[in-house]
């Protein structure tokens, strides 16, 4: 079973959209940097504090990586829901690979405390609805 990851942070950058083949498919995929940052409530001067977070790579793959890439900004809250995953890499410098992790995403979410507004789509018409139907009999 898959280790389930769901955490809430900031993008660190413009996510970044990239055409991959895979199978000789042109697969779409949106790579970002989020930092899962850590408060807790200091009562010394009655305020929350950051005591910590962590930085981690993101991908979220096909239409909703589309839709990420155009919408989502440097600076967003965003709550992130995927499968977090181990791999090996060398650090500029080092001579021995280190664990590293990243989270392929099922979803990224905006949170809306920072968004002042949001414009929609027209809404789709489906094929064969009844507004169409009639139209078609007059």
């Amino acid at each position: 079973m898959p280790n389930v990851f769901r955490g809430k942070g900031n993008l660190g950058d413009t996510p970044i959209l990239k055409h991959v083949p895979i199978n000789g498919v042109d697969e779409v995929v949106a790579e970002m940097r989020v930092f899962f940052d850590d408060y807790a409530y200091d009562q010394a001067n009655g305020e929350y504090q950051q005591v910590g977070g962590f930085w981690m790579s993101v991908s979220l793959w096909g239409q909703r990586g589309e839709d990420a890439a155009r919408v989502l900004r440097r600076g967003a809250r965003v709550q992130v829901e995927g499968v977090l995953k181990q791999f090996m890499y060398s650090p500029e410098g080092a001579p021995d690979k280190v664990p590293g992790f990243q989270v392929t995403a099922d979803d990224v979410t905006l949170c809306l405390g920072r968004v002042e507004r949001a414009d929609y789509k027209p809404k789709r018409e489906l094929a064969g609805s009844t507004s169409e139907a009639a139209a078609d009999a007059t």
